[in-house]
């Protein structure tokens, strides 16, 4: 077994060191040499990767678990937990693992050759993963509200979808909730868990990054989980006279037609907006707590109540009793 004590001259903590590594090595009883080895320029410190001084190779690998994927290398005094030198135990874990390593494998060597993003490319997978799939579900939850309206855009009948959707709206939400947790607890708080001796790559690049886009996300899935909350305002607001170029005229005929199938105040607006589509149509308000449009027509030329049970039934919904209703 070789151990290095890599070191630059002045530093304070070298021959306590120096001292550690063959204390322990004679307190396991295993057959250590131990170098002294000073580090003299950037060079040298890249390719001993030295990570300050004092620092503890054992058969070229550092004591220290978590720093085996640092890249920071350079001469600063090192300290460890806020102390001159590792404990013992992970001096002598170190030790112990290189003992038992079989023979011509290291179960120490650390990741040199990996990038960060390799090194924790699974973790960071499944934090993206969970993240990609909260907000998906978060879309698909609200998908009751704006699904009609992208159909209703496209002029394509979206019967039953609203309804359909709405029933799943709940399931959606919750996994959205669990994959947005699982995504935070990974980011924030699951520690690595190492065994002594082994190599626990620590991730740098790309953290703050990540942590970034986990709360672009959550934005996200606010945006989303809420939309039916305010999209009805905003449909309301953007397009709630466009097809109406005069009011109604005065003692003009109304039709109430009840309404099935609206979920969310996003309804509202859409319905309306089929209905004011319909020619003879000169105003048209819906009352999503009601379930109720109150239609005013044309008395001139008026449309058929079919016309209006039609409207209603592309845009989505449905009219209690049909077209033979009064």
């Amino acid at each position: 077994m070789k151990v290095e004590v890599l070191f630059f001259e002045g530093c304070p903590n070298h021959k306590p060191a120096v001292e550690l590594a063959r204390d322990v090595a004679r307190e396991l009883g295993v057959p250590a040499e131990v170098e002294e080895v000073e580090v003299m320029s950037s060079e040298d410190a890249k390719r001993l990767r030295f990570l300050g001084s004092p620092s503890i190779h054992v058969d070229g690998v550092d004591v220290e678990p978590r720093a085996r994927a640092m890249t920071d290398f350079g001469f600063t005094c090192r300290t460890y937990g806020g102390k001159g030198l590792p404990k013992r135990e992970v001096v002598a874990a170190a030790m112990k693992a290189s003992t038992d390593a079989s023979p011509g494998h290291n179960c120490c060597a650390p990741p040199a050759a990996a990038s960060p993003v390799e090194a924790t490319g699974t973790e960071a997978r499944g934090t993206v993963w969970a993240t990609a799939g909260s907000v998906v579900s978060a879309v698909a939850a609200s998908a009751c509200c704006w699904l009609p309206l992208l159909l209703l855009a496209f002029g394509v009948s979206a019967a039953g979808v609203s309804s359909a959707f709405e029933t799943l709206r709940p399931v959606f939400l919750c996994v959205a909730a669990l994959l947005l947790g699982f995504a935070f607890y990974r980011t924030y708080f699951r520690k690595e868990v190492c065994a002594p001796g082994s190599s626990c790559p620590v991730p740098q690049k790309g953290q703050r990054f990540n942590r970034v886009m986990l709360w672009v996300a959550t934005g996200f899935v606010l945006v989303f989980a809420l939309f039916p909350k305010y999209v009805g305002l905003l449909v309301a607001q953007n397009g709630g006279q466009a097809n109406v170029t005069s009011g109604p005229a005065e003692g003009a005929p109304v039709v109430t037609l009840d309404l099935e199938g609206m979920s969310c105040d996003a309804c509202a607006p859409t319905v309306e907006k089929a209905l004011r589509g319909v020619p003879g149509v000169q105003a048209a308000t819906v009352s999503y707590t009601e379930s109720r449009a109150k239609v005013t027509v044309d008395p001139s030329s008026p449309p058929s109540r079919q016309a209006l049970v039609n409207a209603v039934e592309k845009a989505g919904y449905e009219v209690k009793g049909g077209p033979g209703t009064k």
